[in-house]
């Protein structure tokens, strides 16, 4: 699946920049810029913004914890949490695939 608009509740890894290969929760798009947060270092209540060419969208989508942040409940556990688990889940997929030259 080809996700080709980022929208909130979906997930986003970095393409380039010091946070390349990061993963990121869409909390929001504004002016042609994507917010991005992680919970952590880019907690929801200040996201990171990043040019959606710099971005890869991922098929992942977690509206309920975007909604939360819209409302303005802190949710950064949540983004941690869904973060790793999707760090996993590509983990697990990049090691079970054979690599070809």
């Amino acid at each position: 699946m080809n996700v080709r608009e980022p929208a909130a509740g979906g997930l986003a890894e970095s393409l380039a920049g010091h946070d390349r290969g990061r993963l990121y929760l869409i909390v929001g798009v504004a002016g042609g810029r994507v917010l991005l947060a992680d919970g952590a270092s880019h907690k929801a209540e200040a996201p990171k913004k990043k040019n959606v060419r710099h971005l890869r969208l991922l098929p992942l989508f977690y509206p309920e914890i975007a909604e939360r942040v819209g409302q303005g409940k802190d949710e950064n556990s949540n983004i941690r949490a869904v973060l790793q688990r999707a760090a996993d889940e590509k983990q697990r997929r990049e090691n079970s695939c054979p690599k070809t030259m």
